[in-house]
C-alpha cells in the first residue's frame, strides 16, 4: 500500500491518497460506520474493562440483541476482547485489544467533528 499526499484548501494540511483508497475505506467503515461500534468503542476508551450490563447503562436505547451482536462483530475484528471473571457469580469482561485502542484519533475526530458541525439543518442547505 503506497500512500501519496496532496494538499487540500487548509494551509499546512495534507490529505493522505491511497491507490486503492476504495478498499482502504471500505475495512475502517466495517468498523466505525455501523451504528453501535463507535459508541462501544468510545466507551471502552473512556472506562476501561466493562461487563455487559455496565456497557448497556452507558450506551443510550441499545437493545441487549444489538448490543451483543456489536459486541460479537468487534471481537471477531479483533478490536476487543471478552475475558470471564470470577467474582462471586462468573460475569465476563470486554476490553479493547492494541488494535480497538488504535481508533482513539478517529473517534476524536468524529466527536470534534460532530459537535463542530452537528446535525444539517435548513441554513446548511
Amino acid at each position: 500500500m503506497r500512500f501519496h499526499t496532496r494538499a487540500t484548501g487548509d494551509a499546512g494540511s495534507e490529505l493522505p491518497l491511497l491507490e486503492d483508497c476504495e478498499s482502504a475505506f471500505r475495512d475502517a467503515q466495517r468498523v466505525v460506520g455501523r451504528k453501535w461500534h463507535p459508541i462501544i468503542v468510545y466507551h471502552l476508551l473512556d472506562a476501561g474493562p466493562l461487563g455487559f450490563s455496565e456497557l448497556k447503562d452507558r450506551v443510550d436505547d441499545v437493545s441487549s440483541k444489538m448490543l451483543a451482536e456489536s459486541l460479537d462483530d468487534l471481537q471477531a475484528a479483533g478490536l476487543l476482547e471478552r475475558e470471564q471473571v470470577r467474582e462471586g457469580p462468573t460475569r465476563v469482561e470486554y476490553s479493547l485489544t492494541e488494535r480497538g485502542a488504535a481508533l482513539e484519533p478517529l473517534l476524536v475526530e468524529m466527536l470534534r467533528w460532530g459537535t463542530t458541525h452537528g446535525p444539517v439543518t435548513e441554513a446548511d442547505r
